[in-house]
């Protein structure tokens, strides 16, 4: 660890750290610069602009100093001058302005948006170009940032839907949950078909936050997607929406697939379905297709649960085997 590192640390656990941050930047700067940091005269050197650091005795050469720190070369000083505008942005709009540059530049882009969204809702309307940018991971930061926002993301991030970047597709779909517009369900809905797993996964969910039931026979059909990942999302959607999917999943008992058949079993157990089939009907035809189309450690469990029904007067027996 060196000095600089050292002393941004230790700056940090005192308290009074922005001051002593913004000292590290500076003399590093300084020093790269060729001027002795114990001193205010510069040292003969070349005609290169790094020779050319202001005094740092004002706001403005604070401001250019730091905004020479995010474009440098160094990871330490461009951390250190991050997290120095993060804690001025509250007081200076230059600050603001200068994080959202940093964040073009591709050095430390988390950490750039993690200032961003710390300064919220400072930066606000300073983001939607950033929709535009030419760089996937610009693009992908920014649609999560304006999450922040719902006024803004309404009308600017469906269109990041359709982005060439799955990434940047899926986090607007996470983005378009703050809405909560019937915009945003259509964009969901027609996402479900996407070519990228991760995308269809937040679709699922994306459409289960907005749409509830209303999206249930859409997501019903992702039960049986070649990506466990999406098979997941749909049965979480699902079992999110409660009581009222079962007319739509009880059919799917029936599909070709047998892992669209379990799928929709685990969907009914989990609504609490299986065990409302198993206490009204007396001869358990539902139930048994539930059961017919699970694991044995499902149907074991609802036996299990059958049984203590029995004993409490309250259902009929059931076995744990699956019908033929």
């Amino acid at each position: 660890m060196d000095a600089a590192t050292l002393a941004v640390i230790c700056a940090i656990a005192c308290g009074g750290w922005l001051l002593l941050v913004s000292g590290v930047v500076v003399g590093r700067l300084r020093r790269d610069a060729g001027v002795d940091p114990g001193s205010d005269a510069p040292r003969p050197s070349d005609d290169s602009p790094r020779a050319l650091v202001p005094e740092v005795d004002g706001e403005d050469a604070t401001r250019r100093l730091l905004e020479e720190g995010i474009r440098s070369a160094d990871r330490d000083i461009r951390i250190s001058a991050i997290t120095s505008l993060g804690r001025l942005g509250q007081r200076h709009e230059w600050a603001v302005d200068a994080l959202i540059e940093a964040l073009t530049t591709g050095g430390e882009p988390v950490r750039v948006a993690a200032q961003l969204d710390r300064l919220a809702p400072l930066p606000g309307d300073r983001l939607i170009p950033l929709l535009a940018h030419p760089t996937d991971l610009v693009r992908f930061c920014a649609t999560r940032l304006v999450a922040r926002y719902p006024a803004l993301a309404e009308p600017h991030i469906p269109e990041l839907t359709r982005d060439a970047s799955p990434n940047v597709r899926a986090a607007a779909l996470e983005t378009l949950r703050t809405t909560r517009s019937a915009e945003s369900l259509r964009c969901s809905l027609r996402l479900l078909d996407d070519p990228d797993a991760r995308v269809r996964a937040n679709a699922c969910r994306t459409a289960a936050a907005i749409g509830g039931p209303r999206a249930a026979p859409f997501l019903a059909m992702r039960l049986g997607d070649e990506s466990w990942w999406v098979r997941e999302a749909a049965r979480e959607a699902l079992v999110d929406a409660g009581a009222d999917v079962v007319t739509v999943v009880l059919p799917l008992l029936e599909a070709e697939s047998p892992d669209l058949r379990h799928a929709a079993a685990l969907v009914l157990q989990d609504v609490g379905a299986l065990d409302d089939l198993l206490a009204e009907d007396v001869e358990h035809r539902d139930a048994k297709r539930i059961l017919a189309a699970s694991t044995r450690r499902l149907r074991d469990a609802a036996a299990g649960r059958a049984q203590l029904g029995v004993r409490l007067g309250t259902r009929p027996a059931i076995t744990s085997e699956p019908v033929p």
